[in-house]
């Protein structure tokens, strides 16, 4: 039987996967993405680590799986805002610069070029100005750097570079076009305007294609090199947290989904646009014509637990730590976490710390801290009425503790799903609608597998409802890029 090959570009790690005609992942594996960090904020991937990450990484899942010679699609997830510049002939004048690279924090042209102009908001469904988009980056460079920029023919983010490879085609998807500020998500196209403001030639830009758009076979040198056959054809695929809402089901108006990874992201599916949002919810184009997602992104997440981890002595697994936790009354003996900065020791971090506090108290203080932020992006995207159930995904959605918590805050039912790469099913989900012609919502209803919900205790709810009202400015993170 035939499979689908996924890519999924995350930051940290590259995931690779092949699935099934019933939806069924048969294999997969990852690489840790080559990363090179500076001291000055600058965070970029090397052309040259893209493309040998690509290689080992399906060459090896290739190994695993006893070859790639039934594989007839290939798709992906992909990161939003990190992008590269081409110069002739598509040739790379810079590495890929990734979306939490910080090096237009000095600078506030984003929001004097495009912020100020009117209907920004409504027109882009870009909230407010992000230090780590692409466009605040790009007048970073023609500020800093004006002979790169003065060559520079194309722009590319990372997954229309993958697109380029594979396709030879210029080619966006519009989800991941639309969190670039720069696009108008109403009529599915670059908005001229604000690419006026910036100083940018349309031309460099490529063509937006909606996720799920065959187009056609891959170049034939990809298909040799990869191992994959010469008929193998390329769909277009998603932003990650679009492609993980699909991989949950997450594909009728009002639905919510979450995903607890190293940021906090909430998605809900609308058919229509919204407003008056706040600064916290971002809109763009869902998979299906005048359908949208709407996300609202936080940096209180796992990492905290990746960062307490680490300063615990045995550096535990996150099992051990959801056991230390376990036996932890809700609210977690009066701990707060401070979240108005990044974390850096416990003392600083842990409001209300005392000696009679353990490691299971600081534990259970993030999983209670991240159901807070998580309830406040649910609130957010949905008008303040709370959803009749959320889909659970990421590393938390692996932990009994942390969904039962999460319910509790919210009040409503986590529902996890069975598969454990959500991004990759989204992705396998478009595909496989793209190849049969039936829609994302009728293959999402077949393929994606539920898992029992986590229901919430009404005590317990009670109890962090009061328990929030008594600790204003609780742990309320501050909004993300992705």
């Amino acid at each position: 039987m035939s499979k689908i090959l996924t890519l999924d570009l995350g930051t940290t790690y590259f995931k690779f996967a092949l699935f099934g005609r019933s939806g069924r992942l048969c294999q997969v594996t990852q690489s840790a993405t080559p990363v090179r960090q500076s001291q000055y904020g600058r965070l970029e991937l090397e052309v040259s680590g893209f493309k040998q990450g690509l290689a080992e990484g399906i060459a090896r899942l290739g190994l695993e799986a006893g070859g790639l010679n039934d594989v007839d699609q290939v798709t992906y997830a992909t990161q939003a805002n990190s992008f590269l510049l081409l110069g002739a002939n598509d040739a790379p004048l810079t590495p890929i610069i990734l979306w939490p690279d910080r090096r237009a924090a000095s600078g506030g042209e984003m929001e004097r070029t495009l912020c100020c102009l009117p209907h920004f908001v409504v027109t882009t469904g870009v909230p407010a100005a992000s230090l780590e988009s692409m466009a605040a980056k790009l007048l970073w460079f023609r500020r800093q750097e004006p002979r790169i920029w003065e060559q520079a023919r194309r722009i590319c983010l990372m997954d229309e570079y993958l697109v380029l490879l594979f396709t030879g085609q210029h080619v966006m998807e519009a989800g991941a076009a639309g969190l670039t500020g720069l696009m108008d998500i109403r009529r599915g196209t670059w908005w001229l305007e604000a690419l006026s403001k910036m100083q940018l030639d349309p031309c460099a830009l490529p063509a937006v294609a909606r996720a799920g758009t065959d187009l056609g076979p891959l170049q034939p040198w990809v298909a040799a090199t990869f191992g994959l056959p010469p008929t193998c054809r390329f769909v277009v695929g998603s932003l990650d947290q679009y492609a993980g809402a699909i991989g949950r089901g997450n594909v009728s108006p009002g639905k919510v989904s979450e995903t607890t990874g190293t940021v906090l992201a909430t998605v809900r599916y609308a058919d229509h646009l919204a407003e008056g949002r706040g600064s916290q919810v971002f809109q763009g184009p869902g998979p299906v014509n005048g359908h949208y997602y709407q996300m609202a992104f936080g940096n209180v997440s796992a990492n905290y637990l990746e960062w307490y981890r680490r300063w615990l002595p045995d550096c535990p697994g996150f099992d051990e730590m959801a056991a230390l936790a376990e036996g932890i009354e809700p609210g977690a003996g009066g701990l707060r976490l401070n979240t108005s900065r990044p974390p850096t020791v416990p003392a600083e971090v842990f409001e209300g710390l005392t000696s009679g506090h353990t490691s299971g108290h600081a534990i259970r203080c993030i999983l209670e801290a991240v159901a807070w932020a998580l309830q406040d992006q649910v609130l957010a995207l949905c008008s303040g009425v709370p959803p009749t159930e959320v889909r659970a995904g990421g590393g938390g959605a692996r932990s009994p503790l942390w969904l039962q918590i999460k319910a509790d805050v919210l009040g409503v039912p986590l529902t996890p799903c069975q598969c454990p790469d959500a991004a990759s099913l989204g992705a396998a989900i478009l595909a496989e609608a793209a190849r049969t012609g039936a829609s994302v919502s009728q293959v999402a209803q077949t393929w994606v597998k539920l898992g029992n919900p986590y229901l919430p205790d009404s005590k317990r709810h009670r109890f962090y409802k009061m328990l929030s009202q008594v600790t204003p400015g609780r742990q309320i993170a501050g909004t993300a890029s992705a």
